[in-house]
């Protein structure tokens, strides 16, 4: 991630907005039904907006249907 190298600190706030960007990010890709399987620092982009992406897809997949497991 480019902003941690390049300020080595990010304030709360800043840790805020971005948790909540990459909480958005990941309620999209569920209710596509999209499961990333390798989401780690190097796969989240940041722009000089502080917009937040997430790249890398190779080892996505998309769930065919939903299951739900039995007790």
């Amino acid at each position: 991630m480019e902003l941690q190298k390049r300020r080595r600190i990010v304030t709360e706030p800043e840790a805020r907005y971005l948790f909540h960007q990459i909480m958005l990010a990941l309620s999209y890709l569920h209710d596509r039904k999209v499961i990333h399987r390798d989401l780690k620092l190097g796969n989240i982009f940041i722009n000089e907006d502080m917009n937040l992406k997430i790249g890398d897809f190779g080892l996505a997949t998309v769930c065919e249907r939903h299951t739900t497991k039995r007790l």
